[in-house]
């Protein structure tokens, strides 16, 4: 049986840890957070409830990088983004020859920043597979450790490898383990296509009275009104743009979360978000240090719209967001966050992009 280290012990990595345990995985669990860690394994089990159901507990759980990394074959890092390049420079030195390192999810560029680490001038010099998916595998949330809900099922999630050609080898072993994870062509497809970015900073800064006010309030189904949904859409066209620049065939929102949650299509984005179970009863961010409008402005809004500029593509309505989000937190989001130059895209072509990533 696979050995798995699952770094990130939020939602989706106490949700990933108590799933393959219960299939007879021997895991390994690991967080910064010593508080979590000390809490969860004082725990009987991490529950599970929802669409999808058990209670387990993973033979490890640490606060410890060696301990998380000792003897196992795959590596899911289910952090925030922000974390991904600094967490491939701490599991390093004991990476092994033949490991899948996999970024659930990667967001924009998130392979190609870890690569940089693992693979450049000072590198671990190992074989891996390095793979990312384009969203994380769980409709779920947390509002007590050790206790996830999962909200809905998600029958079609994109991964890739880098190099693309990796991701044959990569869904033999994890295909089975993982049903919902589809082959997507490159991790251009993997993290341009991603939906968080206009999802999540767009409403949740839209939202931002609310948020002062201390207001609570259903986030999807009244935080994104009929016209808080044009404006994602508008920002929606500005990533297609993007993505096909980059020779990515990228699908619209719509088409795909209705994809995503095997939904039938409607006309307009409002009427769709409306339908979905799984995006009920789910609460707004309550702070602007929220990773709804940090992590998704950073890792998603600042390189499609980076990309994009050094492509010659106007991006005025995603450029906007991030300009708006830096001021509500304080920060200056084009420097923090991943930019073309960060992923080292800066002056390439489309074609040259690509090649990087073929």
């Amino acid at each position: 049986m696979l050995k798995f280290a699952i770094i990130g012990a939020g939602a989706g990595g106490q949700s990933m840890a108590a799933i393959l345990t219960d299939k007879g995985y021997n895991v390994r669990l690991y967080d910064i957070d010593q508080e979590k860690i000390h809490r969860l394994q004082e725990l009987d089990a991490i529950k599970v409830t929802g669409v999808i159901q058990c209670e387990a507990k993973p033979a490890v759980i640490t606060d410890s990088i060696e301990e998380v990394m000792t003897d196992v074959d795959v590596v899911m890092i289910v952090s925030t983004t922000d974390a991904h390049g600094s967490i491939a420079t701490q599991i390093k030195p004991y990476l092994k020859d033949g490991q899948i390192v996999m970024l659930n999810p990667g967001h924009c560029g998130g392979a190609l920043e870890i690569a940089h680490v693992l693979r450049g001038e000072n590198g671990c010099g190992k074989d891996l597979i390095i793979a990312e998916a384009g969203d994380l595998m769980y409709g779920c949330r947390s509002y007590e450790i050790g206790n996830i809900l999962h909200t809905g099922l998600k029958v079609h999630v994109p991964v890739a490898t880098l190099p693309a050609g990796d991701v044959t080898k990569l869904l033999e072993v994890l295909g089975p383990i993982f049903p919902c994870l589809k082959p997507a062509a490159n991790v251009l497809e993997t993290g341009f296509e991603g939906a968080g970015a206009m999802l999540h900073p767009i409403p949740s800064l839209m939202n931002v009275n609310k948020m002062d006010l201390g207001e609570s309030y259903d986030y999807y189904m009244e935080g994104i009104t009929p016209h808080i949904a044009d404006i994602i859409s508008a920002c929606d066209k500005e990533r297609v743009a993007v993505c096909r620049a980059l020779g990515v065939d990228a699908l619209d929102l719509i088409s795909m979360l209705t994809k995503t949650y095997k939904l039938e299509k409607k006309d307009n984005l409002y009427d769709l978000i409306q339908s979905i179970e799984s995006y009920k009863a789910l609460r707004n961010p309550t702070n602007t240090k929220h990773r709804f409008i940090v992590e998704d402005t950073m890792s998603g809004l600042v390189p499609l719209a980076s990309v994009g500029h050094s492509l010659g593509i106007a991006t005025p309505m995603m450029d906007s967001f991030v300009n708006i989000a830096s001021a509500v937190c304080g920060r200056d989001f084009w420097k923090e966050g991943r930019t073309a130059e960060k992923l080292g895209l800066a002056g390439k072509t489309a074609a040259e992009i690509q090649e990087m990533v073929r």
